[in-house]
């Protein structure tokens, strides 16, 4: 397994600053939460390049129509191909789609709204597999997002759309909170699963809450995972949405994001 980091908890908007500071936490892949409108593709491969740094994945945070009359199925097709061109021009080569579903505003129910995500992923993946781009779908908390909140609804759409080139993200954040057994989500993931995200309970670093770390080291080993595992943290009074605002804070993230990485790497000794 190899350790990254997630670019937005971070805090720091500029690209070339973010590249150099995840360098510095010897991170050396970053899940960029970057938008197309704001950072050309040019720039932040060649911000990555400059620090040695490996663009796991391109995760857009902005990633929600700018209006709910503007929530349609064409509309987000085509803005989610701006962003398979951008993953691929970046030279990640790799694009999460979990905002697809902040797209189903306008549908009349839930089962419309699930039919829309499933022809939107659908008509995603496709376009995906013409560029060279690998897709990954994270399984975020119902506070978050408004469909796909358990590794087993995560299975079940992505059968639905028939493609078995999209890998899962598991979060232990998020698992923690609408997963009967994370462990078990791990399990029936298994080779399906693309990467692996850590906070703990609180969205705060390993044992800072009450998520069994260990136990879920164990289920990733058990099915064989070796890709991805990308540290998520945020302050625990920034929870769970802020990055930090002051120095003092950027520095007590780094400590924590540091700490986490250690621990999880002495897991490997304790199992």
């Amino acid at each position: 397994m190899q350790l990254a980091t997630v670019s937005w908890p971070l805090g720091v908007n500029n690209v070339d600053t973010m590249m150099a500071h995840a360098a510095a936490l010897r991170l050396p892949g970053v899940q960029y939460c970057g938008d197309p409108r704001q950072c050309p593709a040019e720039r932040v491969k060649r911000a990555a390049a400059a620090h040695n740094i490996r663009i796991i994945a391109i995760d857009p945070l902005d990633c929600a129509p700018p209006r709910a009359s503007q929530a349609t199925p064409d509309q987000a097709i085509a803005f989610y191909h701006t962003l398979v061109d951008y993953a691929r021009d970046t030279g990640s080569g790799a694009l999460t789609l979990q905002g697809l579903s902040q797209w189903t505003k306008q549908a009349a129910n839930t089962q419309a709204a699930y039919a829309q995500l499933v022809e939107c992923v659908r008509e995603v993946a496709a376009y995906a597999q013409e560029q060279g781009v690998s897709l990954l779908y994270e399984v975020c908390n119902h506070y978050e997002v408004p469909l796909i909140h358990t590794a087993q609804a995560c299975l079940a759409m992505l059968d639905e759309v028939g493609s078995d080139a999209i890998r899962i993200i598991l979060d232990s954040f998020h698992m923690n909170i609408n997963e009967p057994s994370p462990v078990q989500a791990i399990l029936a993931v298994g080779d399906r699963l693309g990467m692996y995200h850590i906070s703990d309970s609180n969205r705060a670093g390993i044992g800072s809450g009450n998520i069994d770390f260990l136990a879920q080291y164990r289920a990733l080993k058990q099915i064989g995972f070796s890709g991805d595992v990308a540290i998520e943290l945020v302050l625990p009074h920034l929870t769970p949405m802020t990055p930090p605002q002051t120095e003092s804070d950027r520095r007590r993230l780094d400590a924590e994001i540091r700490r986490s990485a250690a621990v999880w790497q002495a897991l490997a000794i304790e199992r």
